[in-house]
């Protein structure tokens, strides 16, 4: 993999583009002081010191002592994880303050908080959301469902819009999923499977809005949708760090789905883009 495509993944886990920059030439060039990262990285001089702080606080690089001291990057298999940690901590708090959101979101502005009560209406809202997305759909699968099939992924898929969904492992005999699940992955769904349970159902549209559904009292279900990129992008975090702890739905096909319908998924799969099945799993690893 070259060093641009495994930079392009660290901003995918929340690194700047000169954060992943710099961290990528003290892992490969060992440590250096300031005026050689900017030599080594292009970066200007200026740009150089609020970039290293800030990998500093994030426990990415340790500092040395005193004026020209020198920079080195902690290693990845130690840094990456208790990064991560933090970030799916942080998401959790985001959650629980989205919850208290619900006692006051009819008060607030309607173009960046607008509640659902009627399942009716989630279910048309959910529809257009798909259609209205520009470039990705990021979703946890879990219930309450609020429609048969999903006829919107389908048209959003033709039109070129990365679709990636993580279901629970629970889910995928659901009547609302089973039936269905072969035709999405055929379509282009790059799916995969969590054992254990999701922290919430929830949709994220081009890491700019959320559809979320919240429990209220009464056993009833209102759902929001908050046009806020900031909170999209830091749910967006969330679901990477469970992307990457599932294992692709394909694995599961052969045990969820009746005999033979693996094999139909597979050739499916192979007539629309000309891969074999194996090798389309590595594309979608290379591309998580």
């Amino acid at each position: 993999m070259t060093k641009d495509a495994i930079a392009a993944e660290l901003e995918q886990l929340g690194f700047t583009a000169n954060e992943a920059n710099v961290y990528l030439a003290l892992i490969q060039r060992g440590p250096m002081t300031a005026t050689a990262i900017a030599a080594g990285t292009g970066l200007a001089r200026t740009a150089v010191y609020p970039t290293i702080n800030s990998l500093v606080d994030q426990g990415l690089v340790d500092a040395g002592e005193g004026y020209g001291s020198k920079f080195s990057a902690v290693p990845a298999e130690r840094a990456l994880p208790q990064l991560m940690l933090e970030r799916e901590r942080l998401t959790r708090d985001v959650i629980e303050r989205i919850s208290s959101l619900e006692q006051t979101a009819e008060a607030a502005p309607e173009e960046l908080i607008q509640v659902i009560r009627n399942s009716r209406a989630v279910g048309e809202r959910w529809q257009r959301l798909q259609l209205e997305a520009e470039h990705l759909i990021e979703v946890f699968c879990k219930p309450p469902f609020f429609t048969q099939g999903n006829p919107a992924e389908h048209k959003a898929l033709r039109r070129g819009v990365r679709n990636r969904a993580v279901y629970e492992k629970g889910v995928l005999g659901e009547p609302g999923i089973k039936p269905y699940l072969s035709d999405w992955l055929a379509a282009g769904e790059e799916a995969r499977v969590y054992d254990g349970q999701l922290p919430q159902k929830l949709a994220i549209f081009d890491r700019k809005s959320v559809l979320v559904p919240l429990s209220v009292s009464g056993g009833q279900t209102q759902t929001l949708l908050i046009q806020h990129a900031e909170l999209a992008n830091s749910l967006g975090l969330l679901f990477d760090s469970f992307w990457e702890r599932s294992r692709p739905l394909e694995d599961e096909i052969e045990q969820k789905l009746r005999p033979g319908k693996a094999e139909q998924v597979s050739s499916r799969m192979h007539r629309r883009d000309g891969q074999s099945p194996s090798r389309r799993r590595r594309k979608v690893a290379d591309q998580s």
